[in-house]
């Protein structure tokens, strides 16, 4: 229980990564607030679960590519538990799309959630751990920023910003004792990449995702990270970037 006691705010939190990483964070015993945008049921039924468990979980709705929504969202957060411990920035879209077939609302919306969104919801979250003298931010990044992908141009360029938004965030947040990381996620089958799984990853590799650590990556092993990451076992580590990804950067 590394985090009782403590409140986290995980946007995207509905499903796939998100989902995962709210149920380690609830294992550790930290409370916490489940963002979603459109997928409300499937955020209810993330906060049913972790009630069930034992844990105070609630569900909040915003488009964290939107400033008025996410700092309505932190202030109900804070109002409904006290206090933010931790937030961690996992909302994000990645349309697979050729290089030229993206257009300017694709590029846009693309740089929006995943970047913008990740920068104003630790704006808002921010103020609430500088009154409380400090706290955990994660970015939930991927290895794709530093190896491309020739499908996911634009999502590699906004996760690119977020590691650079890490490092100068760590800086920036430092004297206040929030510390500031990213997780460089490898290949983790979700709805957003399943097609890509089944089609990119042949056999005999599709069981091991082709990685040095032997297997594809789950939910789980991205939300233990993130418990490593909030707690008092990483207190001296702050503008990292945590390569989670069975290996895949060294191949």
């Amino acid at each position: 229980m590394k985090l009782e006691g403590k409140v986290a705010v995980v946007t995207g939190g509905s499903r796939g990564i998100g989902a995962g990483i709210c149920e380690e964070l609830a294992a550790a015993g930290a409370a916490v607030a489940v963002n979603y945008t459109d997928q409300e049921q499937e955020a209810n039924a993330v906060v049913e679960r972790l009630r069930g468990a034992g844990v105070p979980a609630r569900a909040f709705r915003a488009d964290v590519s939107k400033k008025g929504e996410v700092d309505g969202m932190m202030d109900a957060v804070a109002e409904a538990f006290g206090r933010i411990d931790i937030l961690v920035n996992n909302a994000g879209i990645c349309p697979f799309s050729d290089f030229f077939a993206i257009d300017e609302a694709t590029w846009r919306r693309t740089i929006d959630v995943n970047l913008a969104g990740a920068f104003f919801c630790s704006q808002a979250a921010g103020r609430h751990m500088r009154r409380q003298g400090g706290g955990s931010i994660i970015h939930i990044s991927t290895v794709t920023a530093f190896r491309g992908g020739p499908e996911q141009v634009h999502y590699a360029a906004s996760k690119g910003g977020l590691n650079s938004l890490t490092s100068s965030m760590a800086v920036a947040l430092g004297p206040y004792g929030i510390r500031t990381n990213a997780i460089l996620c490898g290949g983790v089958p979700t709805d957003m990449n399943r097609h890509q799984f089944a089609n990119g990853v042949p056999p005999p590799r599709a069981k091991s995702g082709g990685v040095p650590a032997g297997r594809i990556g789950s939910p789980e092993d991205i939300g233990k990270a993130v418990v490593f990451l909030a707690s008092g076992d990483s207190e001296w580590v702050t503008g990292a970037a945590l390569a989670v990804d069975g290996g895949a950067l060294v191949m």
